[in-house]
């Protein structure tokens, strides 16, 4: 019965992903510093599923225990994630975050905190900035990418206090239906393969 489980388990390639014996796995030793075999080591976890809209559900997996964190505050941390996750993309793409250019470990940390900084000052400055109101189809909001190019010009000494306001307002997106924190469209995964050095020669 086992193996007849095992082979409906392995069927699909994209539900698994084997570990070679020769592979290093340096948090499950299988011997200890004394050459005595390491029992397999134990995981338990929680598979909650909960509705997100009408046809809509949501599967995680967790090992927060179960009286502190029901389904219900599961999917409360669930709805919380947005502002994170749209955060990190800003530090990735519009803050240039997602590729580092130095080696050092020193070097890569201050990237980070400038950038970190950076996206920190641009909001403080954008949280203040007043939109004018008018019959339009959609709600308008700061566009980022700009509020960061002028704030990054303020520091510069390029842009002065009194117009910094006034040129981030001037450039603004709408806040689609689509963006908003209640989306629920599927996600659409695309494997990343390895980029070849030979691009290089070209």
């Amino acid at each position: 019965m086992l193996s007849v489980m095992m082979k409906e388990t392995v069927k699909n390639r994209d539900d698994y992903r084997f570990l070679r014996s020769c592979k290093t796995f340096d948090y499950l030793p299988v011997k200890n510093r004394k050459g005595i075999p390491v029992p397999p080591y134990v995981l338990s976890f929680r598979i909650v599923r909960f509705q997100i809209s009408d046809n809509n559900y949501e599967t995680v997996i967790t090992n927060l225990d179960t009286g502190s964190f029901p389904a219900a505050e599961l999917k409360k941390l669930y709805h919380m994630r947005w502002g994170i996750e749209t955060s990190f993309r800003e530090l990735k793409y519009t803050l240039g975050l997602l590729h580092f250019h130095a080696k050092k470990t020193e070097s890569v940390l201050q990237a980070i905190f400038a950038s970190l900084i950076m996206y920190n000052f641009t909001e403080l400055i954008t949280s203040h900035v007043i939109f004018q109101k008018k019959n339009r189809k959609y709600v308008y909001k700061a566009n980022f990418s700009v509020a960061v190019h002028v704030c990054r010009q303020f520091l510069l000494g390029n842009v002065s206090p009194s117009v910094l306001e006034t040129l981030i307002a001037k450039n603004v997106s709408p806040v689609r239906p689509g963006c908003s924190p209640g989306r629920n469209f599927p996600r659409n995964l695309k494997p990343r393969s390895v980029v070849s050095f030979l691009y290089r020669i070209a």
